[in-house]
């Protein structure tokens, strides 16, 4: 592989199989985690497989999503009550207060529950509560609101929970979001994609996938992701659907600072390495370029992802581009859509922390550039 070759690779192809010259997008059907009866695809996406081998020296193929309609219900949040504790001071009675089970003065009482979950995750449980209890599981969409831009959305969706139930499997869906869309894929590094996909929580507890919805009506879609083994948490997030618009220009990173996933090569996000990044950026020019080619890289977020990088451009006529190390070929390419806007993704593999910064150049008229500072984080549990 030459640094900074065109990105084509398979749905069952690694990142280190990551696409040569030549970024044309081509059709196929990768199967799908849930597979029913396909739709046809319009724009071509890249999807990444890793095989734990550089990027360097393999070829790939762009493919399409086949999707599936889901048609189950949506889970209903897992409800975790906070118990209010009683207070036994100051009772003028002979008879004693009971102390409510899970409260501050029970857990005291009973000191071989105060490590167990009705302790820790208690109002005032151990002493150290505030007022509320820990959620179990958070599930998050950046950017979110989202703007449909170029008859595309792109987001990263975050799944966040203890470090216990590292290297348990997650599934996460919205058939919400795949009835209002033609198309959505939901994009880990490695295996399946569709509408849904199944994902591996790393050595802290978190997973991250990038989606991609296409000609999505606007509205609001409820994201979820479920354990697939007890205890079975169940966490959502609503993301809101913008139509597309004209907004002040600008680039922004998405989720900005971004928590890398996966601690070691054997746990987290499918079994694909070590402190990935998934991220969006969103380009926002004046409408009158119109039409017109917008370019985007960085060099310091390139030379950080030490096993390899890609730049995704959704845009059929685009050109998305894949490399080790520093880029010294053509950069991501994308048109800008009526409204001068543009919308790329990221993703990097063994990625050191840090903040890189990004540059976007609008190839026309005064040939306006514009910068944004993005913050990777080390892989560290979140909630």
């Amino acid at each position: 592989m030459v640094n900074g070759t065109d990105c084509v690779p398979d749905v069952q192809k690694g990142l280190a199989e990551a696409p040569q010259a030549g970024g044309r997008m081509t059709p196929a059907d990768p199967a799908p985690v849930r597979p029913e009866q396909p739709f046809s695809s319009r724009p071509r996406i890249i999807i990444i497989e890793d095989d734990r081998r550089p990027l360097s020296g393999h070829n790939g193929e762009v493919t399409r999503s086949t999707l599936k309609n889901t048609r189950r219900g949506l889970i209903r949040l897992l409800a975790l009550t906070a118990v209010v504790s009683m207070p036994l001071a100051g009772v003028a009675s002979a008879t004693p207060v009971k102390s409510a089970k899970g409260s501050a003065a029970w857990c005291a009482d009973h000191p071989t529950k105060q490590n167990k979950p009705i302790c820790t995750n208690s109002a005032g449980g151990g002493g150290t509560g505030s007022g509320a209890p820990a959620p179990t599981m958070v599930v998050t969409a950046s950017p979110n609101p989202v703007m449909d831009t170029g008859a595309v959305i792109m987001t990263v969706v975050q799944v966040e929970t203890s470090p216990a139930f590292a290297g348990d499997s997650v599934i996460v869906s919205s058939s919400q979001l795949a009835n209002s869309c033609l198309l959505v894929y939901f994009i880990p590094f490695r295996g399946n994609f569709g509408e849904n996909v199944v994902l591996t929580l790393d050595n802290d507890g978190n997973a991250t996938v990038e989606v991609v919805g296409e000609d999505c009506a606007p509205g609001p879609s409820v994201i979820e992701a479920d354990m697939m083994a007890a205890p079975y948490y169940t966490a959502t997030t609503i993301l809101q659907v913008l139509p597309p618009a004209i907004t002040p220009a600008g680039l922004t990173g998405y989720p900005n600072p971004e928590v890398e996933v996966g601690d070691t090569n054997g746990v987290g996000n499918n079994d694909i390495g070590n402190s990935d990044v998934f991220a969006v950026f969103e380009i926002e020019t004046s409408p009158v370029y119109a039409e017109q080619p917008v370019e985007i890289d960085s060099t310091q977020l390139d030379t950080s992802c030490g096993e390899g990088w890609v730049w995704i451009s959704p845009d059929p006529t685009g050109l998305s581009r894949s490399g080790t190390g520093l880029n010294t070929g053509l950069e991501a390419q994308a048109l800008l859509d009526d409204d001068g806007n543009a919308v790329f993704g990221f993703f990097g593999k063994s990625c050191a922390a840090g903040t890189a910064q990004v540059i976007a150049d609008v190839e026309a008229g005064t040939h306006s550039t514009y910068v944004t500072a993005y913050t990777v984080d080390p892989p560290a549990p979140t909630i």
